[in-house]
């Protein structure tokens, strides 16, 4: 039985018109301004470099903020790998500015192929290495703060506000670091993972939980500054019972004080109570238990007592589940001005509509208001 797509009436399609050559999106955030930002991203093709978008809720219509190339000083025939996505990186301050760092893997103009292992230290074609940015949307005005690991980019970045901090995870390397919002003061832990972790979520007091290549759960201690590293891994088998490049996908906090996420490797959703000394996953199911799917994927708390998630599979499907009991409502498949889609990840505005990376050709963005 085909899943019906979502009601067109509560859909809305917004393309990137102004770089209909970009294709995928990393990142996107809810400002304290209540508007969301978005990193719109290039790895198809070589020579493009990332930009930053926010689309404006009020006014309901995408708007150009920053060319990363611009930010960084490496424009996109500069010959090095390109400065071509912001990856998991957005981090909204509570006055209104935005940290954000720049990724790795656009391969150079001209390329059609980059390579992080290969091109290393290739005088001509590596990269150069992430930049971290702050930008303040108020004056329009952006601060580099530079190459913090050479040659590695910066898939991951997230913001402890309460203590000033910064923490990141590069590529390939997979260090895991911390850093003022000064962008000083590094401190490396060494490498959590064989590749960078997906996923990470703070608790209530400011522990950080993320998941190494084989999901096996990790947390940064913030009391004693320390990593831990647990024997905690969701249910796996049958689809990958070595959990070899394997990762934990998705990590959210939700209303209820529990962490919720999703697996790279199959289509079930789990929790864990990250104030237990040693975190218990708890295996919820399949995304939907009467229609086996590849993935589970964009899942976001709405606040209000439910999670957002995409199961993807045959057609990809928006379900809403209700964290008391479990239950799951189908709303309908991927589907926006007649085009399907899928997305990796999402965010919620302050209304509760849901963004998420829309259709390509050219790539655009998808918004679902669940009201209408």
């Amino acid at each position: 039985m085909t899943t019906p797509p979502l009601d067109p009436a509560k859909c809305e399609r917004v393309p990137f018109t102004q770089h209909p050559g970009h294709d995928t999106m990393w990142s996107m955030a809810r400002g304290a301004d209540g508007h969301v930002y978005l990193g719109l991203c290039l790895e198809g093709s070589g020579g493009g470099v990332a930009q930053l978008y926010r689309y404006n809720v009020t006014a309901r219509k995408l708007e150009h903020l920053l060319d990363m190339g611009e930010v960084t000083g490496e424009p996109a025939d500069n010959g090095h790998a390109a400065q071509g996505k912001i990856h998991f990186s957005l981090c909204p301050v509570s006055d209104g500015t935005i940290y954000g760092a720049t990724h790795c893997t656009t391969p150079p103009k001209g390329h059609k192929y980059w390579n992080p292992y290969g091109m290393w230290d290739d005088p001509f074609h590596s990269f150069r290495g992430a930049h971290i940015f702050h930008y303040d949307p108020r004056t329009g005005k952006a601060v580099d703060f530079g190459i913090i690991y050479p040659n590695e980019g910066l898939p991951y970045l997230l913001l402890d506000e309460t203590r000033g901090r910064l923490y990141g995870i590069t590529y390939p390397k997979a260090h895991f670091f911390r850093l003022n919002l000064a962008c000083r003061d590094l401190v490396d832990y060494g490498r959590v993972s064989s590749w960078y972790p997906i996923a990470a979520s703070f608790d209530t007091r400011g522990n950080l939980f993320l998941g190494d290549t084989n999901s096996r759960l990790l947390k940064y201690d913030v009391a004693q500054d320390r990593l831990v590293f647990f024997d905690s891994a969701p249910y796996s088998h049958p689809w990958n019972s070595s959990m070899r490049y394997s990762w934990l996908c998705n990590l959210d906090r939700a209303d209820d004080g529990r962490i919720y996420g999703t697996h790279y490797m199959n289509d079930h959703v789990y929790r864990f109570d990250p104030e237990q000394e040693t975190p218990v996953f708890e295996d919820l199911g399949p995304g939907l238990p009467d229609s086996p799917a590849r993935q589970v994927r964009a899942l976001v708390p709405d606040g209000h007592g439910h999670l957002y998630y995409v199961v993807m599979g045959n057609g990809n499907i928006l379900v809403r589940y209700t964290i008391k009991t479990g239950e799951r409502e189908v709303l309908g498949r991927l589907q926006v001005g007649g085009a399907d889609f899928w997305s990796w990840l999402s965010v919620l505005d302050r209304d509760g509509n849901l963004y998420m990376m829309g259709p390509r050709n050219p790539m655009s963005l998808a918004i679902y208001r669940p009201k209408g």
